[in-house]
């Protein structure tokens, strides 16, 4: 049998030719026989290469033999837990971790390095369980090992924001509060601050740490002149996503004689009514998924894209390497982001005149292409929901005024809660119904209303369910109370069409105005409030006169069969400013 260092230099000849199950098959045949010493650093390689081949189970089996003969072997329990968890196997991923971070703390800095990537794979996973304690306490004991981890740091920030777990910014093993300001991923960010200049900071500052400023200038030439503009749209959000749920009929109405539709996607398979219509809306529909930044970019400049429209921003999923290497003339961002990304490759933000007003804009690094009425599509006019749900099937007093607010617990803030428990009290016979986002947060503002004298009985949680059902449920509430400074988006839609009232606060930033926009663009501006105490204060006049309430469900029953025109608005002062801009470059 060969020796290690040949079987190893002979292995990685074969992977570079592309000989990827030769390489397996010479790891295999050398470990039936070869130095035991050495073993598990074959086991460990082997493991590797099949992970790399996207045979996950088979990389299972590897690394467990590798961690027989090496128990705390660092990257073997990485990587086993890795593809424990690609294989949706969670506990056993927590498991394999936890054999690790148990451990007492390693003194060399390599090894303390690899404990902190094992409690940090942890955090996120669970956080993604929504297992929101035991995420917050691995996020606590990897600061306490090491508080300059900005990416840790801006996890538990978020975490303490789905926890209502407030203030946000608080006294925490001596980190200044400009620091977690500093580490907060623009997301959450959105949530807590209604002041421009600071997420444009907060943008900028963000992108410098996670990819830079430097953008290639790709290999694209000016466009050329032919019969169609060619639009492409990048997303991995083209299913039952905020996102997708909002692009069908505004894709639907793109002007085809003049402009040739691509989705260049990354979604979830999930199997909905929504990915099924998405597909079928887009001229070319290419998958993305398998493939990396560059190629994905490759396969853009083929196609001959003249406008590229990332669909992320700075949420989660972003794939930025794409729009970094210039695969179109022109690119810009729409709706995943509600605010500027501070990326230097894309040019334009999609937005109307009340979300970004005029003198707003130099809080901005893309331009603003504006739209009207609304920069959201709204597609009222809903198809007929057969599904019925009664107040009792949803545990919700009959004789009650039911005040909903089913935003992502994240946009909770405290002023806001202060606000829910004074309309609570100025309207007795009224409960709220929210989202039983997860069993922390819940259990904390249950609390939080009882210390205020709210009995907990008038909170009514809520699981998620699926979106036809929710959809359904919308029109069991008399109002529904939007969050600030993040305002609903989509949702704020789907209260619309369901013909239900809804309370909005405007602030200054682009997401704080999102629900302002769509009252404005269907007459009733004058449900939105410009602080707390107006916000207050039309939440109880709502509350309390039935009469307005039922002329405002009027009012929006009405509006529904002028939606689509309000769409076609939409798209096509879309595609006027997309023109006006490529006829820079001809």
């Amino acid at each position: 049998m060969i020796p290690i260092s040949e079987l190893i230099k002979t292995t990685a000849a074969l992977q570079k030719s592309g000989r990827f199950d030769d390489a397996v098959n010479l790891y295999q045949r050398w470990l039936k026989q070869g130095d035991l010493a050495y073993r598990y650093i074959i086991y460990y390689n082997l493991g590797s290469l099949l992970q790399q081949r996207s045979r996950p189970y088979d990389a299972i089996e590897a690394y467990k033999s590798c961690l027989i003969d090496h128990p705390l072997f660092g990257m073997a329990v990485i990587n086993l837990g890795l593809c424990f968890e690609q294989t949706e196997q969670y506990e056993d991923a927590l498991l394999t971790w936890r054999q690790l971070s148990d451990q007492p703390l390693p003194q060399l800095i390599e090894d303390k390095q690899l404990y902190l990537a094992v409690l940090n794979h942890q955090a996120r996973l669970l956080e993604d369980l929504n297992r929101l304690e035991e995420a917050n306490a691995a996020l606590e004991r990897s600061l306490q090992i090491d508080s300059s981890q900005t990416d840790v740091l801006h996890h538990w920030v978020h975490v303490q924001q789905k926890t209502c777990n407030w203030p946000v910014y608080r006294k925490f093993m001596g980190i200044p509060t400009n620091r977690m300001l500093l580490a907060t991923s623009p997301l959450p960010m959105l949530a807590l601050v209604d002041d421009p200049p600071t997420l444009l900071l907060n943008a900028r500052e963000f992108v410098r740490r996670k990819w830079g400023f430097s953008q290639s200038k790709g290999s694209f030439v000016k466009p050329i002149k032919k019969s169609r503009i060619k639009i492409g749209y990048v997303s991995g959000d083209f299913c039952t996503h905020a996102v997708g749920l909002l692009m069908p009929d505004f894709l639907r109405l793109h002007d085809r004689e003049n402009f040739e539709v691509f989705a260049y996607d990354y979604s979830p398979e999930d199997g909905s009514a929504t990915r099924q219509r998405l597909k079928e809306t887009f001229d070319c529909f290419r998958s993305i998924k398998e493939v990396d930044d560059t190629e994905a970019a490759q396969k853009i400049v083929a196609d001959g894209i003249d406008v590229l429209i990332d669909m992320h921003g700075l949420s989660s999923g972003a794939r930025p390497g794409i729009f970094s290497l210039r695969p179109a003339v022109l690119q810009g961002t729409y709706l995943g982001f509600i605010g500027t990304t501070g990326m230097p490759w894309l040019d334009f933000l999609v937005a109307d005149r009340y979300t970004i007003p005029d003198d707003e804009q130099i809080y901005y690094t893309e331009e603003i292409l504006y739209v009207e009425p609304c920069f959201l599509p709204l597609a009222l006019n809903r198809p007929a929901n057969n599904m019925i749900v009664t107040r009792s099937s949803c545990h919700l007093p009959e004789q009650s005024i039911v005040m909903a607010a089913f935003g992502n617990i994240y946009k909770t803030t405290e002023p806001m809660l202060q606000n829910w428990i004074h309309i609570l009290k100025e309207v007795p016979n009224s409960v709220l119904w929210l989202l039983d986002d997860n069993p922390v947060a819940s259990s904390r503002l249950k609390l939080l209303f009882s210390r205020e004298g709210v009995d907990p009985i008038r909170i009514i949680f809520t699981p998620r369910v699926a979106y036809a059902q929710y959809l359904a449920r919308l029109s069991l509430a008399d109002l529904f109370l939007d969050t600030y400074p993040y305002n609903c988006g989509s949702t704020t839609r789907d209260v619309v069409s369901a013909g239900v009232p809804i309370i909005t606060r405007s602030g200054r930033t682009m997401v704080s105005r999102m629900t302002g926009s769509v009252l404005k663009s269907v007459g009733l501006e004058m449900l939105v409030a410009r602080s707390d105490d107006h916000y207050r204060q039309l939440a109880v006049q709502l509350a309390t006169d039935g009469p307005v309430r039922d002329a405002v469900r009027r009012h929006l029953m009405e509006v529904r069969n002028i939606s689509t025109l309000l769409l076609q608005q939409l798209v096509s002062s879309f595609e006027s400013g997309i023109r006006v801009r490529l006829e820079r470059f001809s």
